[in-house]
């Protein structure tokens, strides 16, 4: 599916699973080499950048929550020209959606927007990718709320695979985003070319990496919340397993003696005093009374119990 905004003499043109005829026109009507043709075409693992004199190209993998759990990437492939802006993608991404609706409103109500210059379009475009990332990650923030709550709510064993698939959601985020940072800076430095946008974007190009190391700092804040909550967690959760070893342990430290004196006058072991008594089970019970007794008696004023 191709979708086109034009602005004066400035065209964005979003790509999204399009078809190789569909490529092919777009890649000819800007006269864009082959070679990004077929990379477009094809999904690409990692970060890559290719200039030329009339454009720069870039691949970047933008990191997405599942409603299932866990995390993946999304990859986007950009084509940025003094004039124009090509966006390639593989699958619906919530915010290139919604950033195209905001384009329609604003050519509806006849708005100016800020499609007047290519550069302004790659800033609105890069800073609404890096926005959505922050409010995902805000959200595993608020979870890591919720998380922290049960924890000292009691709940230390419901936690601990929650922690877990918050903390691989993160981890995906933190190896994503550590990888924009050197294909990215390249990439706005190639812009700076005066073929392209010139020294005029550069601050534009530091608004842009200010928004990824803003949401790359918030992931490994969270990380280390995480990390912490982790830690925590599984502290609270030694200490209720120890707490529970300690009082078998006391249990049995109780229960033992008497088992014992059942025991021996069960055996009938010769000599044994009362063994013939007609009142033995009476004594018998009266002294498992009296050992359990004083040994709960015992345990308690040592703060065992």
């Amino acid at each position: 599916m191709v979708t086109r905004h034009s602005r004066g003499k400035i065209v964005w043109v979003d790509l999204e699973s399009p078809t190789r005829q569909e490529l092919r026109e777009v890649m000819q009507e800007f006269s864009i080499d082959a070679r990004i043709e077929e990379e477009i075409a094809h999904a690409t693992p990692y970060p890559l950048v290719i200039s030329s004199l009339k454009y720069s190209y870039l691949i970047l993998h933008f990191p997405t929550t599942e409603a299932t759990g866990g995390a993946r990437s999304q990859e986007i492939d950009f084509i940025v020209g003094k004039q124009f802006l090509i966006t390639s993608r593989y699958e619906a991404i919530n915010s290139i959606h919604n950033l195209h609706k905001v384009f329609e409103a604003e050519e509806l109500l006849g708005l100016p927007g800020v499609m007047h210059s290519g550069d302004a379009l790659l800033e609105r475009i890069m800073r609404r990718m890096y926005g959505a990332l922050r409010e995902e990650v805000e959200t595993i923030g608020t979870r890591l709320e919720r998380i922290e709550r049960d924890i000292f709510g009691g709940k230390e064993r419901e936690t601990m695979r929650t922690i877990s698939e918050a903390n691989r959601i993160l981890l995906r985020f933190d190896t994503t985003l550590t990888r924009h940072e050197e294909a990215l800076c390249s990439f706005l430095k190639e812009l700076l070319n005066p073929n392209l946008f010139g020294k005029k974007f550069e601050d534009r190009a530091d608004r842009i990496e200010a928004e990824r190391a803003h949401v790359y700092a918030l992931v490994n804040s969270f990380r280390e919340v995480a990390g912490e909550l982790r830690e925590t967690n599984d502290s609270l959760l030694s200490a209720s397993q120890n707490e529970v070893m300690k009082t078998l342990t006391v249990i049995t430290f109780i229960i033992l003696p008497p088992t014992l004196i059942v025991e021996l006058f069960r055996l009938g072991i010769p000599g044994l005093p009362a063994t013939n008594d007609p009142d033995l089970f009476w004594v018998v019970l009266a002294t498992i009374a009296i050992v359990t007794t004083f040994l709960v008696v015992y345990t308690k004023r040592k703060g065992w119990l």
